[in-house]
């Protein structure tokens, strides 16, 4: 199986919890995947966090959660980034770095999602 093919592969694992990004008045946006070593597996999940109504401003500061977990639904890889209002200036790209040996030939899900 080729990167790309992988890669695509683990987009359509990705989960977002839209409930939550409503709450926290966000959209996570564009995301993507690129495998970094396939023979390491180690990965890196890229996407863009919008404010919901289209303004420059958060309200809070965003705490960005990324849970991987492998087909039986254990937890096997967590990430987090902060996003802070003041830095915000209406949309943030974020990334995540997944250096496990092998990871991506365990996952079964990737959740995303924004939390206070």
């Amino acid at each position: 199986m080729s990167k790309k093919e992988l890669e695509k592969i683990l987009l359509s694992k990705i989960e977002r919890l839209e409930a939550f990004e409503e709450r926290m008045n966000v959209r996570l946006d564009n995301l993507s995947i690129k495998i970094n070593d396939i023979d390491d597996g180690d990965f890196t999940l890229f996407g863009e966090l919008h404010s919901r109504d289209g303004g420059t401003e958060l309200k809070e500061r965003i705490n960005l959660m990324c849970i991987v977990y492998n087909a039986k639904g254990e937890i096997i890889e967590k990430k987090q980034d902060v996003i802070f209002p003041e830095d915000f200036f209406g949309f943030e790209v974020f990334d995540f770095d997944f250096y496990e040996d092998g990871i991506i030939h365990e996952i079964g899900a990737i959740r995303i999602y924004p939390k206070k």
